[in-house]
């Protein structure tokens, strides 16, 4: 540990990119990463498109599965808060694993990172435009493509953070605020309506289909729909107090994401009036009660939906590229990520390559579908699923190494303070919830492209580990600086 600790003492009061003071510029508060985390959570995007097939398999307390999910989540939440209340750090998981389990096992996540946040953003890429697209569709004559919409959203998002992690974070808590409002008021609409027919069905464990197999069948996908809870992390270098700012911002905006998503899914059975398979047979239930019961006014639910997928594209880019720059200036990744700009000391390497490969799987995935290389349709919903399926797959293999390194981390680095309970426990708790999606994952029966997605999952970790080699055998200096903590500098 040396050579990190000679390092960071000497990088004094500076700024941990670049050595320069950073006290002109405006730190995120609890309220901006709080509204930053909720916003790559996605409580609009990421419950319009998943709670359908919850319900289906599930049936009528759906809403178990996402409190499951929640109480899952909570696990891992806790790992990472442990981490940044003691040594906060840009590189979240990067750091975390490096600094515990060696440079080898750092570039493995840092490969990982890279590839599964960037696949998974080419999904937010895609409704960017898809989600205006289908707005128009439905209340116009007008159909327009989704690609040049998403082409347009995406680089304006991308702009956006390129500006600082600032000015992006207050538009985004704005928008996100609104967004949740609108949604908060439809369940209200619709309960009100309904308050005739309320009953506590949906969360009776004798309502749930197939009892454990039916709440394990939705599990995966309610865990997706809380994937981005990882934002706080990433944004520790922009944040005031991030010993205690960071860990803060994580449990509320999981609390606040969870209560959410329960509130909607109980007020979709509710408002389907407790017909799971109508839940499942259309296309975006949530938009579809709404037109139900608000009418022309429910445009406003197709507005949250716009206004969620933007606030996720914003907050997941400023989080995942500075996770990708803290892995190009410690030499676990190419060099040239790790490059940042004025103002905020921006990541715009890491953000541009992000953007460039998200967007060029979007019209690859675009063009092999309109010439009629792969089979199906282009929905933009389509590109989603599947975009947010492997990306989520990745990030879970990083989940586990993160939760294997706690205990490892506090054993070398703070023994005084070690709790077989607290961090040798609950991390092991929270690597057997990630049990259950890996079991459904190779579960076999799915349909291609799914089919493949777990092996080529594990031939990306295997290529990972053979690149973590190389790296490391050429430059052995590779994360020296990943043990720099804040509070140390």
């Amino acid at each position: 540990m040396a050579r990190r600790t000679t390092r960071a003492r000497a990088a004094g009061a500076a700024s941990p990119r670049t050595g320069r003071p950073r006290d002109g510029e405006r730190k995120l508060g609890l309220a901006d990463v709080t509204a930053s985390t909720v916003a790559n959570i996605g409580p609009g995007i990421d419950f319009y498109f998943a709670f359908g097939v919850i319900a289906v398999t599930a049936g009528i307390a759906a809403p178990l599965t996402i409190v499951a999910a929640g109480v899952a989540v909570f696990l891992l939440a806790f790992v990472v808060a442990e981490f940044d209340r003691l040594e906060p750090s840009a590189g979240s998981f990067i750091t975390y694993v490096e600094t515990s389990l060696g440079p080898r096992a750092g570039v493995v996540t840092a490969l990982l990172i890279g590839v599964g946040f960037t696949v998974a953003i080419a999904g937010v890429f895609t409704m960017a435009g898809g989600m205006i697209s289908l707005t128009l569709d439905h209340y116009t004559s007008w159909h327009p493509s989704w690609l040049p919409i998403s082409l347009v959203m995406s680089a304006a998002a991308i702009w956006l953070t390129m500006r600082g992690a600032s000015l992006s974070t207050t538009a985004v808590a704005i928008a996100v605020v609104v967004q949740v409002l609108i949604m908060v008021a439809v369940c209200v609409v619709v309960l009100v309506d309904r308050r005739a027919d309320l009953s506590g069905a949906p969360f009776s464990w004798s309502h749930l289909d197939n009892g454990l197999a039916g709440l394990s069948a939705g599990f995966p996908l309610a865990l997706y729909m809380l994937i981005g809870w990882e934002n706080a992390p990433a944004l520790a270098e922009e944040t005031r107090d991030p010993r205690r700012t960071v860990p803060r911002a994580l449990y509320v905006a999981l609390a606040l994401t969870t209560v959410l998503f329960v509130l909607f899914a109980y007020t979709t059975v509710t408002g389907f009036h407790y017909d799971t398979s109508s839940i499942g047979r259309a296309s975006v239930p949530f938009l579809e009660m709404a037109d139900h019961y608000l009418g022309h006014t429910a445009i406003l639910a197709w507005f949250a939906g716009i206004a969620s997928v933007l606030c996720t594209l914003v907050a997941a880019v400023n989080a995942q590229a500075r996770m990708i720059f803290d892995g190009g200036r410690s030499g676990l990744l190419p060099s040239r990520l790790g490059r940042s700009r004025p103002p905020g000391e921006t990541p715009v390497n890491a953000l541009l390559s992000m953007a460039v490969v998200g967007l060029g799987i979007v019209v690859i995935w675009w063009l092999c579908h309109a010439t009629g290389l792969v089979g199906g349709t282009d929905d933009p919903v389509n590109l989603y699923a599947e975009c947010s399926t492997m990306g989520t797959i990745l990030v879970l293999f990083v989940y586990v190494l993160t939760a294997v390194s706690l205990p490892i981390f506090m054993w070398r680095r703070h023994r005084d303070s070690f709790s077989i309970v607290r961090y040798v426990g609950v991390p092991t708790l929270g690597v057997l919830a990630l049990a259950i999606p890996f079991v459904e994952l190779f579960h076999p029966g799915q349909p291609v492209p799914y089919s493949v997605f777990p092996y080529l999952a594990l031939v990306i970790l295997v290529v990972a580990w053979a690149l973590a080699k190389y790296v490391v055998r050429r430059n052995p200096e590779a994360g020296a600086g990943e043990g720099r903590a804040l509070g140390e500098a």
